[in-house]
């Protein structure tokens, strides 16, 4: 099973009509979807935050909420390959969702880009589970750039940390 991409919470401009609290309880009830659907399947899932807090909060919300709790992985900053990582990080195991934090200060991350990008094809013959990127607006530019076959096979999902309002 594939999640096609949600247009639900992705535009970055889909904020300027809620209020924050209500854009992000909707974006959250669509991250919740994509993980329940993409259960038993491999997926990838792009979560767009740029509070670090708000992250954290999500994050909680989701460990509370999930029956079957997603596991999170940290990224160490000396991270060259993602799907090497995962792979030792998990032993095998397959977990009910894998969320990756940490991306933000990987070192060499354009490499672990360009990495994930050409073995896209590899993630769902070795996982059967959704992968969630944590990403800033900036991470998200340079997956755009830098990945561009990765972020087409990804589901968007955006979270706001505080209304803009046009003068």
């Amino acid at each position: 099973m594939f999640v096609h991409q949600s247009s639900e919470n992705t535009a970055k401009d889909d904020g300027a009509k809620y209020d924050s609290a209500k854009y992000n309880e909707r974006s959250f009830s669509t991250l919740m979807r994509a993980l329940r659907l993409s259960q038993g399947y491999f997926s990838f899932v792009l979560v767009n935050c740029n509070s670090l807090a708000l992250r954290q909060e999500i994050v909680d919300r989701l460990q509370a909420t999930c029956v079957q709790k997603p596991q999170q992985l940290f990224l160490p900053a000396s991270a060259t390959t993602l799907y090497t990582t995962i792979a030792a990080e998990l032993d095998g195991e397959q977990p009910p969702a894998l969320m990756l934090l940490g991306l933000e200060s990987v070192e060499s991350i354009d490499r672990l880009l360009v990495s994930t990008n050409l073995l896209c094809s590899e993630f769902s013959k070795t996982f059967s589970f959704p992968v969630v990127f944590w990403v800033t607006d900036e991470l998200l530019r340079k997956i755009i750039r830098t990945a561009p076959d990765l972020y087409n096979r990804m589901t968007t999902i955006r979270f706001i940390s505080q209304l803009t309002v046009d003068s």
